[in-house]
């Protein structure tokens, strides 16, 4: 045992040191990486705030504790309403969700009950008259499995359109 993890240590280490790559070379492709970018990215800080102009793609890097210098930008009182209208909506497809599933989980307990009595009865006439009653069951309950999947599939668009609409995820919540 000791021999083959001795060997494993010798072919891990001399593969290590094979294909290692110096901190030089490293340096040197850094250097070389940075000479071919063409557009200089500017590095936004307090320093700096005034001097460069908001455009795309550019964020702001606060690098003091003061937060106080610098504007921010708070919605307005009517996109919050708007939030908020966007929350009770997705609340009311929340609360429709759950009460499908209290219905799905108590008609599939029924069509369980019904299998389970089919399987232990005796008598001829439950034997005979149970199956029309279990295929029933399962109708209703592969109907109300779709339903359930539809307004799973309603929460997912309506989150993908608030997400559009730029609401903010924290008010899905």
């Amino acid at each position: 045992m000791k021999k083959y993890f001795l060997l494993f240590f010798f072919f891990l280490v001399s593969f290590s040191l094979v294909f290692s790559q110096s901190l030089v070379e490293a340096a040197k492709k850094e250097r070389e990486r940075r000479k071919k970018i063409k557009k200089k990215v500017p590095v936004i800080t307090n320093e700096n705030i005034g001097k460069i102009k908001k455009g795309k793609g550019y964020g702001y890097i606060i690098s003091s504790a003061r937060s106080s210098d610098f504007s921010t930008s708070v919605p307005e009182i009517s996109d919050k309403q708007n939030y908020e209208d966007w929350h009770r909506r997705y609340l009311r497809i929340l609360k429709e969700i759950e009460e499908m599933e209290k219905i799905f989980k108590s008609e599939k307990k029924k069509l369980d009950d019904l299998i389970f009595r089919f399987k232990i009865t005796n008598n001829p006439n439950e034997k005979f008259s149970l199956p029309a009653k279990i295929s029933k069951q399962e109708k209703e309950v592969a109907k109300l499995n779709e339903k359930l999947k539809k307004l799973r599939k309603k929460l997912e668009d309506f989150k993908e359109e608030a997400r559009q609409a730029g609401v903010p995820p924290g008010y899905l919540r």
